[in-house]
């Protein structure tokens, strides 16, 4: 292959590519104006918990961002580890696990939560808001999509 091969598609075409380009972009911004130590999944967490009065469960998290139940369960394991958040069983029904958040995990929120707010405007800044609202929409229905953990060629690896 010589690279003008023909009956290959452009990079273009590839628009996963595109979706990297923009993570990549947004793992810069998080890394310059909000943290190196936490990442971007973590500060959604706490946000998630400081929203509630009650606590999540781990599979309210999982939906709320969008993340499989393995990975939750591991980011809270870790936070909880930290001392950001606090894991404990559910009274009335004992195999739910309820996570909330500690002064710690409170006090990192609203430290995390101004710069975060600024990457999300850098990163959207180009579009309108009707343009935002329509990308969130699409990207809700991909997700939609997507097989969950229990459907995935490597799920329970």
């Amino acid at each position: 292959m010589n690279g003008t091969e023909t009956g290959l598609a452009p990079p273009q075409v590839f628009r996963s590519l595109a979706v990297r380009r923009l993570l990549s972009l947004h793992g810069q911004l998080w890394t310059e104006h909000v943290s190196t130590e936490n990442t971007s999944i973590q500060f959604g967490l706490l946000l998630c918990l400081a929203r509630s009065d009650s606590g999540l469960s781990q599979t309210e998290i999982a939906a709320q961002l969008a993340v499989d139940k393995a990975s939750l369960t591991e980011l809270v394991s870790r936070m909880a580890s930290r001392g950001l958040v606090s894991v404990h069983r559910d009274a009335r029904d004992g195999r739910r696990r309820v996570a909330t958040l500690t002064g710690a995990g409170h006090d990192l929120l609203q430290e995390m939560y101004g710069p975060a707010l600024e990457v999300n405007r850098r990163l959207f800044t180009p579009l309108t808001e009707a343009e935002s609202e329509q990308l969130m929409r699409l990207l809700e229905r991909i997700l939609a999509n997507a097989p969950n953990e229990n459907t995935a060629p490597d799920a329970g690896r």
